[in-house]
């Protein structure tokens, strides 16, 4: 069935040919209609969707939990290759910006050949680039590996929203679209709790030996249990649909997902199209700041700094910056994706079913004060040597609205252009890494330079500058969609 634009939602042909159509729980209409076949993900029983999905989620959070793990350990990471305690991040910021690239040539794919397939060989590159970062006996070869490893996680970090899409419901989008975000956001926390410990006990290879480990499990799951989610909802598809056992999801690999589709050179620049829309660009720019000043600043600095302030051992490092990382973040969901859904609904039923996505952003309300509020916790009580619960707290409090922001603004998107939603989960990915790619390089020597209280301050200026957009987008966000309407291409999603 063929989803058509109204004021803001997208009704089906059944809905405007008077065919009964089916309802959620409060009884308005489902959002996209799904079609009469049982493969169909929306027609999935609850138990294979959550599956998926989790899947999804646990396989974007290996993409900076890889990249992370060893971030407590670049001192000894420093020493066991004869490099500048300095340039031991730049093994970080490496995969940092690959894995920001790479997902502009698997959008692509995975919108032709299906998610499925994109995944699994995907997941393969990850694996053997993180082997091979185990093994390097050169800083050279390090870099090479993590190259690698980075062109492989990095296709999850952007499919996820989309799959999400493939899956769930405009209703259930909020909660559902916090799921993955929360993975997504605290596969950095976790990563150094565990990689702090790992690197003090075993040493600071395991810190790549053991996400090669995860990464191989996740892929064998993934084998038996990931069917493709990628399905057409055109007239003309459907009609040509013929319905597939769980079996042939998981293995009768076709030419082409979406009939038709072929991949073009255009398709990697379609990300860098959706900026023209202000709903994804101003979201996309809060997002960006937001995530590397909530939550990469504390990854490339908290190791140093910590070392150097307190005197801490690699292991209580990690817990330093992860757990209050992780906690802010899940305290965070708990006000965001189900808030956001509220929000939706509390609308849609105050204006005769119609659903307005720009309902959603007072769920991300609490992010304008408590991200900038957390970084500059952060970098006074460094400053000034306090207790080190201090900058703890401050994290803690800037991972919390991190998450508002991220969940937030993923559904926002999704609602507004959810044909699209690879394409702007990528332009989200690639923002966010390229942003933050250079802060190993910079936010140091700026602090060395003004103090970290000042340095951290002007960053914390920066990301109230950026959520501007997003009240901005609540009073004048329908308009500008409705003015610049739809884009023309993957309408058959």
């Amino acid at each position: 069935m063929v989803e058509h634009t109204s004021s803001f939602g997208r009704i089906s042909d059944a809905q405007q040919k008077g065919v009964e159509v089916r309802r959620d729980r409060h009884g308005l209409a489902l959002v996209p209609a799904p079609s009469s076949f049982r493969d169909d993900p929306l027609n999935w029983p609850t138990w294979l969707k959550f599956t998926v999905l989790l899947q999804a989620s646990f396989l974007a959070m290996l993409g900076p939990f890889n990249s992370s793990v060893v971030n407590p350990a670049l001192v000894p990471l420093a020493q066991l290759f004869k490099i500048p305690v300095g340039s031991a991040s730049y093994q970080t910021t490496t995969v940092i910006v690959v894995v920001g690239v790479s997902p502009l040539f698997w959008t692509p794919l995975a919108n032709v050949y299906g998610r499925r397939p994109v995944y699994l060989c995907s997941t393969v590159i990850g694996i053997l680039g993180t082997i091979g970062s185990a093994v390097a006996k050169s800083w050279g070869t390090l870099i090479f590996a993590r190259v690698v490893s980075g062109l492989g996680v990095g296709a999850a970090m952007s499919l996820g929203a989309a799959t999400v899409n493939d899956l769930f419901f405009l209703h259930e989008r909020g909660t559902t679209m916090g799921v993955f975000t929360v993975f997504l956001t605290n596969g950095a926390h976790v990563a150094p709790v565990i990689g702090g410990y790992l690197a003090q006990a075993a040493g600071v290879r395991w810190c790549y030996w053991f996400p090669a480990i995860v990464n191989s499990a996740a892929l064998v799951t993934m084998i038996f249990a990931f069917p493709e989610t990628l399905f057409a909802r055109s007239e003309e598809a459907l009609s040509f649909h013929r319905e597939r056992t769980y079996f042939q999801m998981l293995f009768g690999f076709r030419k082409n997902a979406l009939r038709g589709r072929r991949v073009h050179i255009r398709d990697i620049v379609r990300p860098f199209e959706m900026l023209r829309y202000p709903s994804v660009t101003l979201t996309c720019i809060y997002y960006i700041v937001s995530f590397a000043y909530a939550s990469i600043l504390p990854a490339v600095t908290v190791a140093i700094l910590f070392t150097k302030t307190y005197h801490f051992k690699t292991g209580i490092i990690g817990l330093m910056l992860g757990l209050p990382l992780l906690l802010g973040s899940a305290l965070g969901e708990i006000f965001s994706g189900p808030f956001s859904d509220w929000f939706m609904y509390r609308y849609a039923k105050r204006h005769d079913g119609k659903r307005k996505p720009e309902a959603r952003l007072v769920a991300a309300l609490g992010s304008l004060l408590l991200c900038p509020a957390g970084i500059i916790i952060y970098g006074v009580t460094l400053q000034h040597k306090t207790h080190w619960m201090g900058p703890v707290m401050g994290m803690a409090i800037s991972s919390f609205g991190l998450q508002l922001v991220t969940t937030v603004s993923y559904a926002y998107c999704s609602d507004c252009y959810k044909p699209q939603s690879a394409e702007m989960s990528t332009l989200y990915n690639f923002g966010r890494q390229i942003f933050a790619f250079p802060l190993g390089f910079y936010a140091l020597p700026f602090a060395n330079r003004i103090g970290i209280e000042w340095a951290w301050l002007t960053m914390a200026l920066i990301t109230v500058l950026a959520s501007v957009g997003i009240v901005v987008l609540m009073f004048r966000g329908e308009r500008w969609r409705e003015r610049l309407g739809q884009p023309q291409f993957h309408k058959d999603i």
